[in-house]
């Protein structure tokens, strides 16, 4: 009888925890990817996800899903649960999965070591507004993040920050952009949006409206956004004439510059020269009154003669 009782109670506190986890319509057996497919669909409607429904999946063996609700949930949302993690997963009947390897690696990793890459930056302009387009990648020819969390928006009359956190390839990142601008905004009219999955636009209303020469207060070269220049048709071609007069004037300063460090070398060569010269003058002259003296001119300027 209590052998029964205490079944019935394992039983009712599986169909809680089951309830909890928003597991309740899924059997044991039901395939992976609809499990997984149905805690996105939670995470996307931001859903609070209790720790126990983690280690309930893992005891179940759906190893992929528990790590990309590690992942996307736990991880993304910066909710500690590493102690507790660990601790579970050191059963070796865990470890010994792929999958949990890698969460274990995750949970291991401390947030200091999370590496911080600033994100791919373009940029294009009319005289009202300054637009940025933002991926959250390392580099321009690499996928942007798929799973990347905006954090930080930050628009300021006079500079920008964007901070967004991700995971690529089971690796955490943290994506930081903070820049002066090259002439002050109006923050209250400028805004951001999310734009496809990965990116961001970030529109900035200038407060005199005039074309910038750059976009930083720093003469730092961001590449520009052209897939705009069919909107802003006529400010884009008088932008870009902007920028080959700036080539030009850059080159010109350049040839410039050389000259003049060229004509310092030369100047410094003579100089060089011309102290080797009075060098050798004075070291003559010192051995021609050597030879005066009895005895001191053995070696010197008289036997040279």
């Amino acid at each position: 009888m209590l052998f029964l009782t205490f079944l019935i109670s394992v039983s009712m506190a599986s169909q809680d925890l089951l309830k909890k986890c928003y597991l309740e319509q899924f059997t044991i057996g039901d395939p992976e990817v609809k499990i997984q497919i149905y805690f996105e669909d939670h995470i996307v409607k931001n859903h609070k996800i209790e720790y126990e429904c983690l280690e309930f999946i893992i005891s179940r063996g759906y190893y992929k899903v528990a790590l990309s609700l590690y992942e996307n949930y736990f991880l993304l949302n910066h909710i500690d649960i590493t102690d507790r993690i660990v601790q579970f997963l050191k059963n070796d009947k865990y470890l010994n999965q792929r999958e949990m390897q890698t969460l274990f690696k995750l949970a291991m990793a401390k947030s200091n070591q999370v590496q911080i890459v600033q994100p791919v930056v373009q940029w294009a302009q009319s005289k009202n507004a300054t637009f940025i387009n933002i991926k959250f990648s390392h580099r321009q020819d690499a996928p942007a993040c798929l799973n990347a969390k905006l954090e930080v928006v930050e628009i300021k009359n006079d500079s920008l920050l964007i901070e967004a956190f991700g995971i690529v390839s089971h690796i955490p990142f943290k994506y930081r952009y903070a820049i002066k601008l090259y002439k002050p905004i109006d923050p209250t009219s400028s805004y951001e949006k999310v734009e496809s999955v990965g990116t961001m636009y970030v529109n900035l209303t200038k407060i005199e409206p005039v074309l910038w020469l750059r976009l930083t207060e720093e003469d730092y070269k961001t590449p520009i956004w052209w897939d705009l220049k069919d909107n802003f048709r006529k400010d884009m071609e008088e932008f870009a004439q902007m920028l080959e007069k700036e080539s030009e004037r850059k080159e010109r300063n350049a040839d410039k510059q050389a000259k003049k460090n060229q004509k310092k070398r030369d100047q410094e060569k003579q100089k060089q020269t011309s102290q080797k010269a009075q060098e050798a003058k004075r070291q003559l002259e010192y051995e021609h009154n050597q030879c005066y003296k009895p005895g001191k001119c053995e070696i010197g300027w008289y036997q040279r003669q």
